[in-house]
């Protein structure tokens, strides 16, 4: 057995079991496969026994935003095993091997969208984003008269795009930074794209998918500067007959801005509108150091040192260790104060869904004294972190 990544002889057997895996067509499958813009050869890691590739996995590289930091992420996609091969080990081994190779390469975080929580748990992901959705039909939504300014996305509009996701990325954490490839990856979906323009000033669009064998428009990534972009985007949602059912999500804290809706019957509305919670991505920790490293500059204010101890059997050393410092001077460092937890629960403080206090007050994480949890709530604060469908991998 021996995990690498694959001979350029074996990517099509890779391909054809993705899409059995996930029940895809091969043919319409493999365009994108090929053409995706991040690929790489070396990005894709393949478990292979006498000769037969048994599992396989993709990792999709990328920064996201944690307030001001700006942090590289690996992206686990595709993990897929042989059906005649499964509950043997084989995705596991492969998964054991993918971290100790971000941690050789000091990625200081890994990504995923799992199929199963409890699974990927096992490994050292946590859950770190929790996201408000909804489903409701579309008369319901207001015909906001603001509507007549939303028009089709344009050859030159892509900067507008920029500009605008780069406010939300300022203002919402988790996200991705978004780079040439990425924006190519998400427009070369079958998406519909639209911007509210109000005589040349773009002050939001959206990206979404009309699922016409549902009857049901999905959006996709919905952002907007003003009130009045957001209500010429539900506006258009209401009046453009696009579908009966409009699905939605958005970050847990701004549920309020899409719950609005005005109806003449609040019976219809609680009987016809569907709403709640759900978990979105998973996050591990796979080079502790290297992440300090790029929180590092944001702590320049604060003087002191705090050792941090994250048991991480996955890893040689069965631990990861660094210090919270305001500098990265070799200079020696006398450390007295530490905090000490496991790799699910660091990678979630980290991503910015559990506060140190909060941690240390269900016993998740241990203090050389108990001062400590409000200096590290400083150092990671609570940022509600998100991502939108349309960059989910």
């Amino acid at each position: 057995m021996e995990i690498r990544a694959p001979y350029p002889n074996e990517l099509d057997k890779m391909l054809e079991l993705m899409c059995r895996a996930f029940e895809l067509d091969v043919e319409l499958a493999r365009d994108i496969f090929y053409s995706d813009p991040f690929f790489d050869l070396l990005e894709r890691r393949v478990l292979v026994d006498k000769g037969k590739v048994i599992s396989c996995l993709t990792i999709v590289p990328g920064v996201i935003a944690l307030g001001t930091a700006r942090i590289p992420v690996a992206g686990i996609a595709g993990v897929a095993t042989d059906e005649a091969f499964r509950r043997r080990g084989y995705a596991g081994a492969l998964l054991r091997d993918t971290i100790k190779l971000l941690y050789d390469k000091k990625i200081p975080l890994s990504m995923l969208y799992p199929f199963s929580p409890r699974y990927y748990r096992k490994f050292g992901w946590e859950t770190a984003s929790v996201e408000w959705w909804c489903e409701l039909p579309s008369p319901l939504l207001p015909p906001y008269s603001e509507s007549r300014f939303v028009r089709p996305y344009q050859a030159g509009d892509l900067e507008h795009l920029r500009r605008l996701h780069d406010v939300h990325l300022h203002n919402t954490a988790g996200g991705f930074v978004r780079e040439p490839a990425r924006w190519q990856w998400i427009l070369r979906q079958k998406y519909q794209t639209v911007l509210a323009d109000f005589h040349g000033a773009v002050e939001g669009y959206m990206i979404y998918e009309v699922q016409s064998g549902r009857n049901r428009v999905e959006v996709r990534e919905i952002i907007f500067i003003t009130s009045r972009a957001q209500r010429a985007l539900l506006g258009f949602l209401s009046s453009a007959n696009l579908a009966d059912t409009i699905g939605v999500c958005a970050p847990v804290y701004r549920a309020q801005q899409w719950s609005t809706w005005l109806t003449d019957n609040e019976d219809e509305l609680l009987s016809q509108v569907q709403a709640g919670l759900r978990p979105t991505y998973m996050l591990r920790i796979t080079h502790l150091p290297a992440l300090i490293e790029c929180l590092r500059p944001h702590w320049r204010s604060w003087q002191g040192a705090i050792r941090i101890v994250v048991d991480d059997s996955f890893v040689p050393s069965g631990k990861q260790t660094a210090i919270l410092a305001p500098d990265d001077s070799q200079k020696p460092v006398q450390v007295t104060n530490w905090a000490r937890g496991s790799i699910q629960t660091w990678s979630q403080i980290a991503g910015g869904y559990l506060l140190p206090s909060e941690a240390y007050s269900v016993g998740l994480i241990s203090l050389s004294q108990p001062a400590l949890a409000d200096v590290l709530d400083d150092m990671f604060p609570k940022c509600y972190p998100f991502t939108t469908l349309a960059e989910r991998f």
